[in-house]
């Protein structure tokens, strides 16, 4: 069910926010649908060339949210579409080695990804996430397999970091089960507005991909008479 709400910025202006009712207005989707070089129908989803359908399943279940049991047992919803981000690994060098400027524009307590990637490389980040604040400065999440990330293949296979955990798994094409992690960061500046997210390889074999965000807590950050109290909606 969609709902919409007025919110008064300042005199003589009104936001108009639509949000989702049956999720609260803690999370936030991100829409990642603009910086998408592959997909999942159809399409061998590391490279975004024609191929087997993978992953089918999480789509049709997720194509409008769905909320997964994720880190330490939180559930969150995630929006995930027919649009995967890519970049860079040896096993598919056509993918960029980044991805800039995913848009934001509101603070958030934390940014749950989900993630996993093609190949892997044991014992050193193959990939990290750039959260940048409307100040300048910037925080990264470094994502390394067996710690935050896996193979796709590898699906149950233990991660160390408690802040992630396996949330999807099913069978595939291209390999018997392949799955899906969920990271959940927190962010050590919650009071600041996170503009972008920039999602960039560290140029190893595994070929890390990206099919959803959802903020935690999130709210938007202005000065205190442009408030917005509370938001529940999709970030375009």
């Amino acid at each position: 069910m969609r709902c919409v709400r007025l919110f008064p910025i300042f005199i003589g202006l009104i936001m108009i926010i639509s949000f989702n009712c049956a999720y609260g207005e803690d999370f936030v989707f991100v829409d990642l649908e603009p910086y998408a070089n592959s997909k999942i129908l159809d399409t061998n989803w590391w490279t975004g060339d024609p191929g087997n359908t993978d992953m089918e399943e999480l789509l049709e279940i997720a194509q409008d949210g769905h909320v997964f049991e994720g880190p330490g047992g939180d559930e969150v919803p995630f929006k995930i579409v027919d649009a995967v981000i890519n970049v860079f690994g040896t096993n598919a060098a056509n993918n960029p080695e980044k991805v800039e400027g995913i848009q934001i524009g509101m603070a958030a307590e934390s940014v749950y990804f989900v993630h996993m990637t093609g190949w892997e490389a044991v014992g050193v980040p193959s990939y990290k996430f750039v959260i940048n604040y409307d100040d300048g400065s910037f925080e990264e999440l470094l994502m390394e397999s067996d710690v935050n990330s896996d193979n796709w293949d590898q699906v149950p296979a233990p991660l160390s970091d408690e802040n992630s955990a396996w949330i999807w798994e099913e069978t595939a094409v291209t390999v018997a089960r392949g799955g899906v992690i969920a990271t959940k960061w927190e962010n050590p500046n919650p009071g600041k507005r996170i503009e972008t997210i920039d999602f960039v390889s560290l140029n190893t074999a595994a070929v890390p991909a990206l099919f959803a965000i959802t903020l935690g807590g999130a709210s938007a950050a202005v000065e205190p008479v442009e408030k917005v109290m509370g938001t529940w909606a999709e970030v375009k």
